[in-house]
């Protein structure tokens, strides 16, 4: 239902303000610079019945799901993160932490065993409830 596309953009660009490094951006991720511990920041569709929600069309309402409409998830994972500690290690990741907590969407913490495609994939090492009133959208 949500357009992940133009999610992980608009944290990009978020990143980028607060004078964070891309390493590099897909479609499906956005890898900012941390030393040898890489933060990856993906994208977890929800998985839900039926699959279109009140005819919804993300082709048509791309930004449609950036908020609390969208039930999807932000996932964060670094390169070396086994551990909560070990992927929030310093001042970037804690960066890249408070950008994506400033969505609507729940936030993923996994391990680093492979980039999550759907609910479920990998460790989950914790999971952080996101901010239904909206605070800091847009800013």
């Amino acid at each position: 239902m949500a357009n992940a596309i133009a999610i992980l953009q608009k944290l990009s660009r978020n990143f980028q303000i607060l004078g964070l490094t891309i390493a590099s951006q897909s479609q499906t991720q956005v890898v900012v610079s941390n030393g040898s511990n890489n933060i990856t920041v993906s994208y977890v569709n929800a998985v839900f019945s039926p699959s279109v929600i009140g005819g919804v069309d993300p082709s048509v309402s791309p930004f449609l799901g950036i908020g609390v409409g969208n039930p999807g998830e932000i996932c964060i994972q670094s390169a070396t993160g086994t551990t909560l500690p070990t992927i929030l290690d310093g001042a970037v990741a804690a960066q890249v932490f408070a950008s994506c907590a400033s969505m609507a969407n729940d936030i993923l913490f996994q391990d680093n065993t492979g980039l999550p495609t759907s609910a479920g994939a990998g460790v989950q090492l914790a999971r952080i409830r996101g901010q239904s009133d909206l605070l800091n959208m847009g800013q």
